[in-house]
């Protein structure tokens, strides 16, 4: 007997309300499980006011009055805020487009779904990380500029505003142009009174993509590898920790969670086996992807073989370029890869002319490349660049 049958029979005799939910109760019974579904609201995640103020501030994106009337009816602030929106609506269609478009070609289906991404050698690259990998849920990046802390725009005024907008506006100058942060730029930009750390350019990236600030939280390893809080971020300025950080909460435009980590310590071998809190945290990351990108060639020397081990062996996929691990590293490691290639592998710029992989120029032969269509790397220009997605089969 059919189940409309067995519905037309149950609803003969009743009267119009039990027939409407007898059915009902019918129709409910006769579907499979897993299609009854129940529809729960998603609550709305609450930002911080006080540090999204701030994130929009550094942003440039802040509106006039409010809790800053001070700051946003300086001309020092309007000037920024009005030439760093067409400096970034200029970087948005021109690079940010494409990279979107990159992403949903190429990368959605080549990455394994794992919820960190570890992005050594980073800086404060949050914006490529979150372009780049949309799904994660985790973000650990590592650099050795400072944490730096936030800038007190109650009492800024007059020179020292134009100071730090100046600062700020230079610090992104290498990001915006050519895809990723010079090491001696920042060690000078993010070094001084005004833009002292990387939490200066995390906010502002977070706040031009979309994203509202939840909460932000200083922090160190501890000698087992575990998170440990700190009062004030002036407090780990001072601070003689071997590993300095911030935590940062944000809301993506969806309404989701996220979890932003960077860390600034020297990951060389050397230092590692003095910071032995901060070796077991890495040892410790399960079920990953990482990101290399104008990364020094660090990873091709011998004495960055621990970071380099902890990605060989726990990374689902990698993606970078030819600045990050060598080749060679991932015949070596006993893990069975597969290789995607895009662009063109050529010689290292000039800095780097020592770090050029034969057998990559070889591979790049043998598979062949898809064009990639813009600049990303030390060899930025369209037809330089090159990206492997290598995959654990």
């Amino acid at each position: 007997m059919t189940k409309y049958l067995v519905l037309a029979l149950l609803l003969a005799g009743c009267s119009p309300e039990k027939e409407h939910q007898r059915a009902k109760q019918v129709l409910k019974d006769s579907m499979p499980h897993d299609s009854i579904k129940k529809v729960v609201a998603v609550p709305e995640v609450k930002t911080n006011d006080s540090l999204n103020a701030i994130a929009q501030l550094i942003a440039g994106t802040y509106s006039t009055g409010e809790m800053y009337p001070d700051i946003t009816g300086n001309k020092h602030y309007t000037d920024f805020s009005e030439s760093f929106s067409k400096r970034w609506s200029d970087f948005d269609s021109a690079r940010i487009v494409k990279l979107a478009e990159f992403r949903e070609k190429e990368l959605v289906k080549e990455i394994n779904p794992e919820s960190t991404l570890f992005y050594p050698f980073s800086g404060p690259d949050i914006l490529y990380a979150n372009l780049f990998f949309p799904a994660a849920e985790k973000f650990i990046l590592i650099g050795l500029e400072p944490v730096g802390t936030l800038p007190d725009f109650k009492k800024a005024e007059g020179d020292s505003i134009k100071r730090y907008y100046n600062k700020l506006n230079s610090s992104l100058n290498a990001i915006l142009k050519f895809s990723f942060f010079r090491t001696e730029s920042m060690n000078k930009d993010l070094k001084n009174s005004e833009v002292d750390g990387t939490i200066h350019l995390l906010f502002l990236f977070l706040s031009r993509t979309g994203n509202g600030i939840v909460s932000a939280k200083p922090l160190t390893i501890d000698s087992l590898g575990n998170k440990m809080y700190v009062s004030s971020f002036e407090e780990l300025k001072a601070s003689k920790f071997k590993t300095k950080g911030v935590e940062i909460l944000f809301k993506t435009p969806d309404n989701r969670i996220k979890e932003l980590n960077y860390y600034s310590l020297n990951v060389v071998d050397i230092a590692l086996k003095d910071n032995i809190g901060f070796k077991t945290y890495l040892s410790n990351m399960k079920g990953f992807n990482t990101y290399l990108k104008g990364a020094s060639y660090l990873l091709h020397k011998t004495y960055f073989s621990a970071v380099r081990n902890v990605i060989l062996n726990g990374a689902s996929t990698i993606v970078q370029d030819d600045s990050g691990i060598s080749y060679k590293y991932f015949v070596k490691s006993g893990v069975d890869w597969d290789y995607k290639l895009f662009g063109e592998y050529t010689k290292p710029i000039s800095l780097f002319r020592n770090a050029y992989q034969k057998d990559l120029d070889s591979l790049y032969k043998q598979k062949g490349s898809t064009p990639l269509g813009f600049g990303i790397g030390y060899n930025f220009k369209d037809k330089n660049s090159n990206l492997m997605i290598a995959k654990r089969k």
